[in-house]
């Protein structure tokens, strides 16, 4: 008789936990539902508030971003004046913000070369979110009213690391005033 009384106790400890557990496991499921659609309507927007910051005086940037490494970080922008904007920021031979005055001829020069190279037909992005501690370059410029921003941080096309060489040919060498 005690052995019945003890057996029916834990069947009836045991059918309980079992609806227990049945009722948390279905408020994990409703859970987990809201944060699912709270993500996507947050990607969506990042899509959608995506915008250029470009001045709108400036002709052309060339912008070398950090590595986990020693890579030289800086910006330079040339605005439609001639005058061009030395941001040094790290790992370059001076630190600081600079400024100097480009000749037409040399303005012309770099426009001339990025309609060589397709430059407002390339892709906006060039990456590989998989591969990490590369630098990227983002060079933008404007071309009457339109503006175009290329990233190129993984396997961009070989005309678009040469023009970028020669964007920071044409313009690293000049004479630079040290700016307050």
């Amino acid at each position: 008789m005690r052995i019945l009384a003890i057996l029916l106790i834990v069947l009836s400890f045991a059918c309980k936990n079992k609806k227990e557990a049945t009722a948390k496991e279905e408020v994990v499921q409703e859970r987990t539902y809201p944060v699912k659609e709270d993500v996507e309507e947050q990607v969506e927007a990042k899509v959608v508030k995506k915008t250029i910051d470009f001045p709108d005086n400036a002709i052309a940037r060339i912008q070398r971003t950090p590595c986990f490494g020693r890579c030289p970080i800086y910006t330079i922008t040339v605005y439609n004046d001639g005058t061009v904007i030395y941001n040094a920021e790290k790992f370059v031979e001076y630190e600081g913000k600079f400024k100097a005055q480009a000749d037409e001829q040399k303005i012309q020069m770099l426009m001339s070369k990025a309609e060589e190279i397709g430059f407002f037909k390339l892709q906006s992005n060039y990456d590989n979110e998989n591969v990490t501690d590369l630098p990227s370059t983002i060079t933008t410029l404007r071309r009457d009213d339109e503006v175009k921003q290329i990233i190129n941080r993984y396997e961009g096309p070989e005309e678009l690391s040469l023009f970028e060489k020669y964007f920071d040919e044409l313009f690293l060498k000049m004479k630079w005033s040290e700016m307050q």
